[in-house]
């Protein structure tokens, strides 16, 4: 099964591009294409990398639009599968070893998998519960099969201007097309989380500089906690 893992990136740093290429490098499971897609800020020293490196213009829509350029590519050139890693997450080296095999076992055409979170000093977190692929599944930790390739339009078919919630559209595509559903139960992604949803979440303090996503009128906005009474 040939595999690609979808990644936009923005503005992140050299560093933390890094960190998630080099863990799809690093995968034990080797028929994989990392598509790495520029948002408007292409970085040169990807062009180095062993991945497809692709730069278009900024669409604003936090990486949905990328998402689909790069899915279009591969689908054109015969990719059985793809994922999809944002620039700030990273793979365990057996996570798709893992989502293939449970693919394969399963003869699903969607595979889930739960998440790892951290805290921004590199300490781990917990395995998170929001993320659990009844609810929600996040957007890295999927699989999804050439026979439900129609599911990735929905990054570009929801409302202008809801990109930061486009995750939540996706995962509402998903439950509503019925596609046959899978589930690792290993968390084999990971992620350093700036919410404050996830300190409460974990009973956890919630530091100063963590974030909410909410709609206070004009549209979903991401503001400082302690800014936003939920």
């Amino acid at each position: 099964m040939k595999v690609a893992v979808i990644t936009p990136y923005y503005k992140e740093d050299l560093q933390t591009l890094f960190r998630c290429h080099s863990s799809v490098a690093k995968q034990t499971y080797k028929d994989v294409t990392h598509f790495m897609v520029a948002d408007g800020f292409p970085v040169n020293q990807v062009n180095a990398w062993n991945c497809e490196h692709i730069a278009i213009p900024n669409c604003g829509d936090m990486g949905d639009t990328p998402r689909v350029v790069a899915y279009a590519v591969a689908a054109a050139r015969g990719f059985d599968a793809v994922c999809f890693l944002d620039a700030d997450c990273w793979l365990e080296p057996d996570h798709l070893s893992t989502m293939v095999g449970v693919m394969k076992e399963s003869n699903r055409a969607v595979v889930t998998c739960p998440r790892n979170l951290y805290h921004l000093d590199g300490t781990f977190m917990a395995v998170d519960t929001e993320s659990d692929g009844k609810e929600f599944n996040d957007t890295n930790c999927y699989l999804i099969h050439r026979n439900a390739f129609m599911l990735v339009l929905a990054w570009i078919t929801k409302p202008n201007g809801e990109g930061l919630i486009g995750d939540r559209y996706f995962w509402a595509e998903v439950v509503r097309s019925g596609v046959p559903i899978a589930r690792s139960l290993k968390p084999t992604v990971n992620y350093t989380t700036t919410f404050a949803f996830h300190y409460n979440q974990h009973g956890l303090p919630v530091p100063d500089h963590a974030k909410v996503i909410a709609n206070l009128g004009d549209g979903f906005k991401t503001y400082n906690h302690k800014e936003v009474q939920l």
